[in-house]
């Protein structure tokens, strides 16, 4: 097999298996949400809004803020008045424990089965058997949210039960807590706050100035608090309070399905409460002789008695003013453009465009090196292109990270492959199995050239033979002399 043939091979299954990894696990993930909002700022200006899961069953969803956009008059809440009683159908006036016991008996009575109570209930001396009465109706609702004041002393009060169901660890807030509302105790002692499934909101935030925004959250110690509007629409929607999502200067998303608000960094709505009717409004006098239609049934819940006395504190009619548009407004995503739906092609739509990169990668990969850069560098910016235009126009996520994974393994094999091919030897030897040895025909050396005609020229003479050397003669000494 030659080496374009192995490079091709080895790049296809390089490329295929990034190509499916990616596929399978990239959409939905960070990167994916990331891509997205990039995409998106292209074609949006100010804050994004992105929910979904990025999957085909539950794909990214747009949202922008919109100062044009209106709270829907659908969302608006029952509203049940407790104003003066100016014709006395009541035992006392502000009511009594038993006069309440009465219209909350009322509320179950026509059908309601979810309740909230914008108004506080507090008294110096109650009558026990009125209070006791007051108390079992609130024990008769499914679930049921009551609104309380909030302030700030020097001392830290113990956080009442009901409020604290209703809040949430303060280290489950993405951004600053610094600027978010600080509250420790009750203004009010004695308010009551109903039994065991009794949530607690916030209606007035008495430490803080007014500013008219909407505030939905304060910090208590360790945990956040909500206020009562946004617990109402939580338990109209039956989503949980440790659901929600807080982004202290984006949003605030009541769970997954949930609506979305976009608050700032001090927790308070950035759009301001427009005037909202209530869905229906019924005064408190009204339910004692009300037929079982008094109520009507599309409305949605909870129904609501909002305190309206004239003797009530000018905060807590501002407060009651406002409720209905608030309720509204946090229902309907107020602030915020419809979600725009931006779905994946079909599984075997993207499993085909896949399909494609890998080939072209392919046969891309037996080309020149500067064949092989000009092919990919164009497939790059049509994707690119591709993935922009389609999202604009045709409201389409493409599967590009995946694509742009194919791309970047496609060429790390190449490199890589290409550079071993160009290190290796261009041949091996041959393998010979138990080769024989051959015997070489042994040659005598041959004379040396001079040497050779040397000896061709001059005839070879005989050595002389050395004579035997002579023996030097001894000579004679002196006899010596005696004495």
């Amino acid at each position: 097999m030659s080496s374009t043939y192995q490079l091709r091979l080895c790049v296809l299954l390089t490329a295929a298996v990034a190509t499916l990894v990616a596929w399978k696990w990239i959409p939905g993930t960070r990167l994916d949400r990331a891509a997205f909002g990039t995409v998106a700022r292209g074609s949006a200006n100010g804050p994004l809004f992105i929910t979904g899961a990025g999957s085909h069953s539950n794909p990214w969803k747009l949202q922008t803020f919109s100062p044009h956009s209106k709270p829907d008059q659908r969302q608006a809440p029952i509203i049940v008045s407790l104003g003066d009683d100016l014709e006395g159908f009541f035992q006392s006036n502000p009511p009594a424990p038993i006069d309440l016991a009465v219209i909350f008996s009322n509320f179950q009575r026509l059908g309601a089965e979810k309740a909230a109570t914008a108004a506080v209930f507090a008294w110096e001396k109650p009558d026990p058997i009125g209070l006791a009465a007051f108390e079992k109706s609130l024990a008769g609702f499914d679930s049921l949210v009551m609104a309380v004041p909030l302030s700030r002393g020097v001392v830290t009060a113990q956080m009442p039960p009901a409020l604290r169901r209703a809040s949430i660890p303060a280290d489950r807030i993405h951004g600053s807590l610094a600027a978010l509302p600080l509250v420790n105790r009750l203004p009010i002692p004695g308010i009551i706050l109903g039994g065991e499934t009794t949530i607690a909101g916030f209606s007035l935030l008495e430490s803080e100035p007014s500013s008219g925004s909407q505030p939905l959250l304060a910090r208590w110690d360790d945990r956040v608090v909500f206020s009562f509007p946004l617990l109402t629409v939580l338990q109209r929607l039956d989503l949980p309070v440790d659901g929600v999502d807080v982004r202290l200067g984006e949003y605030l998303k009541l769970g997954p399905s949930g609506p979305m608000i976009p608050i700032d960094g001090l927790g308070r709505l950035t759009m301001p409460v427009k005037p909202v009717s209530p869905y229906a409004e019924i005064s408190a006098e009204a339910l004692i002789d009300g037929g079982d239609d008094l109520f009507p049934k599309q409305a949605p819940d909870p129904v609501i008695l909002r305190d309206d006395q004239s003797a009530a504190e000018p905060a807590t009619r501002e407060f009651s003013r406002g409720l209905s548009a608030a309720i509204a407004l946090i229902a309907s995503s107020g602030g915020l453009t419809p979600a725009a739906e931006f779905r994946r092609l079909s599984e075997g739509w993207e499993i085909l465009l896949l399909a494609g990169c890998v080939l072209v990668l392919t046969a891309l990969c037996g080309s020149s090196p500067f064949a092989r850069f000009l092919g990919t560098t164009v497939l790059l910016g049509l994707v690119l292109t591709a993935q922009w235009v389609v999202f604009g126009f045709g409201s389409v996520w493409l599967p590009g990270i995946p694509i742009l994974a194919t791309l970047l393994a496609a060429t790390s094999a190449v490199a890589v492959l290409g550079k071993w091919q160009t290190s290796r030897p261009d041949s091996l030897p041959e393998f010979v199995p138990n080769p024989e040895p051959e015997l070489a025909p042994v040659i005598p050396p041959e004379p040396p050239v001079e040497a050779a005609s040397q000896a061709e020229s001059s005839p070879q003479e005989p050595k002389p033979r050395k004579a035997p050397a002579k023996k030097a003669a001894a000579k004679k000494s002196r006899p010596k002399k005696r004495p």
